[in-house]
């Protein structure tokens, strides 16, 4: 009996362990005045793509609202960009493609323009792509 007990219990902890120290499935949010988020923590070899979520910073001095998110290498060198133009609703979605992406950590950055005004957010730690 406390043999099975024992077995069991082990098997609980492991089992625990594996799905607690799995960062692939919790999100990595920003800091600074652009809040978003990644889907994902750790990007594996199944990882298709990275998912970066967020909305910009309300200006209602301007009409005209642009950003970019950039995919950057931790030393800072941009590996993606993509354009977007969130218009009224502030809100935005974008996917980089983890398709020849060497492995390694990886900042994402977005810089919103709104008239005049230059405005900044970035990731609170780095992403990790394992490929």
């Amino acid at each position: 009996m406390k043999k099975i007990v024992t077995t069991l219990l082990t098997a609980v902890l492991l089992v625990s362990a594996f799905f607690i120290g799995s960062s692939e499935a919790s999100a990595m949010t920003s800091k600074g005045r652009i809040h978003f988020e990644t889907d994902a923590n750790t990007y594996t070899k199944r990882a298709t793509s990275i998912v970066v979520r967020g909305t910009l910073e309300h200006r209602t001095s301007s009409i005209f609202t642009d950003a970019t998110v950039y995919l950057r290498t931790q030393y800072g060198h941009i590996v993606r960009r993509i354009n977007i133009n969130a218009g009224k609703s502030y809100k935005f979605k974008v996917s980089f493609s983890t398709k020849n992406l060497s492995p390694g950590k990886y900042d994402v950055e977005v810089w919103q323009r709104s008239g005049v005004q230059v405005i900044h957010g970035e990731l609170n730690h780095y992403i990790t792509v394992q490929h």
